[in-house]
């Protein structure tokens, strides 16, 4: 997903130095009020693995977000709003900010765990007589006069066990190859590969389960970029309701919602569409929780899965011309296991 950039500010103040791994903001008054530090783990971590969370933040507050300078750990962020921008108006989109860049410092740490718990099951396996991880009928680290089978063959090399893969399994759809034990125990713990985060199987969301989309098509509105075809123009239609037991608050009660999305009428945008189609029946365009823009609970938001809500402005103000976006949200949609086939 993009990220808005600016040019970043010569007489900028220099980044205030903060523990590693934790994102903070200052208030919403001072010099520094549309700055945001955030530690460069976190950031990155935000803007490869969730960049629709990102996305959505900024659809929602308006705001562009930059890169304004940074120092060996962290990244000061610079935050814009387009003019004329009220006074505090940055206040929502920083506590906006400062909510999501916590979120994601605890998906990190959930990560790693998951990470360091794969690597001990698939040890466990491995290791019955106390051998090394790498050390699958070979000699032992340190003998032998020539250098390792994965130093001869780094394409053999399994990801998960640092071995040479052994009844090499491959997957269909991302086709990253592994030991067949090794994936089977990974996959056994997620459905999803441990080099790419493909999902494989059916996911299923949270979604509020008596929502409506609505799909028509104006053949005299073109968008920006696709000016030989009309528009498909997506209304998502919720009535309030009573949270389930699959979300944050059971029994809380959360209004109702619509949203409007728009796609080119052409044979990409269709197919676009018929994935739409594909994660809204699995209940993953929507869920319940905070809502990024007030910070008000209990709410109906998005849920990662990127749709143009203007129809012009550029990828700043998630409109069109964006070439690449129907391709972008395709990857998005694959990653969750929302395909074509």
């Amino acid at each position: 997903m993009p990220v808005a950039r600016g040019s970043a500010d010569p007489l900028a103040s220099p980044a205030r130095v903060v523990p590693h791994g934790l994102a903070r903001m200052s208030s919403c008054g001072g010099a520094t009020k549309n700055k945001v530090t955030v530690s460069k783990r976190v950031w990155d971590f935000l803007t490869k693995e969730s960049p629709a969370k990102l996305a959505r933040l900024k659809e929602e507050t308006k705001v562009t977000i930059m890169v304004d300078g940074e120092t060996s750990d962290i990244y000061v962020l610079q935050l814009f709003l387009p003019p004329p921008a009220p006074p505090g108006g940055l206040c929502p989109a920083r506590k906006a900010l400062k909510a999501l860049l916590k979120e994601t410092e605890k998906e990190l740490k959930k990560k790693t765990q998951r990470h360091d718990d794969l690597l001990g099951r698939v040890a466990t396996v491995l290791e019955p007589s106390g051998g090394t991880l790498g050390g699958r009928g070979g000699a032992p680290p340190g003998g032998g006069g020539g250098p390792s089978s994965r130093e001869e063959e780094p394409e053999r090399q399994c990801p998960i066990c640092l071995g040479e893969i052994q009844k090499m399994k491959t997957l269909e759809k991302c086709r990253h190859s592994f030991c067949e034990d090794c994936i089977t125990r990974a996959l056994a713990v997620r459905t999803a590969c441990p080099m790419c985060g493909r999902f494989y199987g059916t996911l299923v969301g949270n979604q509020p389960p008596n929502g409506r989309m609505l799909v028509t098509r104006d053949a005299g509105l073109p968008l920006p970029g696709y000016e030989s075809f009309g528009t498909i123009i997506i209304q998502y239609v919720f009535p309030p309701g009573v949270q389930g037991a699959e979300h944050p608050n059971p029994g809380v009660r959360y209004p109702g919602t619509t949203r409007v999305a728009y796609l080119p009428d052409c044979p990409e945008g269709n197919k676009v569409l018929a994935l739409f189609r594909k994660a809204f029946a699995q209940r993953l365009t929507f869920t319940v929780g905070t809502s990024m823009t007030t910070g008000r609970a209990n709410v109906i938001t998005w849920n990662d899965i990127h749709h143009k809500t203007n129809c012009t402005g550029g990828p700043q103000l998630f409109g069109y011309p964006d070439p690449t976006y129907l391709a972008r949200v395709q990857e998005e949609l694959r990653a969750k296991g929302i395909t074509e086939d």
